[in-house]
């Protein structure tokens, strides 16, 4: 086979998984507005080895968090990945420092604003369990 056949071949292949990533985030846009999140907050059992849990996804607008960034760098490393995206750990975690009441860094002053500017978004994901191990299906 020569190299441009298995370039061809290469292209032909990305071109079907992109149509099949496409189908598929249809198809499971279409489950996900079918059912409803359990009140308890569990995973919801479609059938034997596949599940919908729920996860929050955080995110802020990439020129925001630069803006935190150069602001209180203290703060928003320890807030934001490398690619400014919020660490919802973190948060959690200053979160329930602010309620011990114990005197703060100074750099945690601007916490609460910074938090006003980071969007929770909590979004299902189909998972498929197979042999006691989780395949996340993303």
């Amino acid at each position: 086979m020569e190299i441009k056949e298995i370039l061809a071949k290469v292209k032909e292949l990305k071109e079907i998984e992109q149509r099949a990533k496409e189908a598929r985030r249809e198809l499971e846009k279409k489950l996900f507005e079918s059912v409803e999140k359990p009140e308890d907050g569990k995973p919801l059992w479609l059938d034997e080895e596949t599940k919908i849990v729920w996860r929050n996804e955080v995110t802020i607008p990439q020129k925001v968090g630069k803006i935190w960034l150069e602001r209180n760098p203290e703060l928003a490393k320890r807030i934001f990945s490398l690619t400014v995206k919020p660490k919802i750990s973190e948060i959690s975690k200053l979160e329930r420092t602010l309620y011990l009441e114990e005197e703060l860094p100074p750099w945690m002053k601007d916490f609460e604003t910074l938090k006003k500017e980071i969007k929770i978004v909590e979004k299902p994901q189909l998972q498929f369990i197979k042999n006691e191990e989780v395949e996340d299906d993303e």
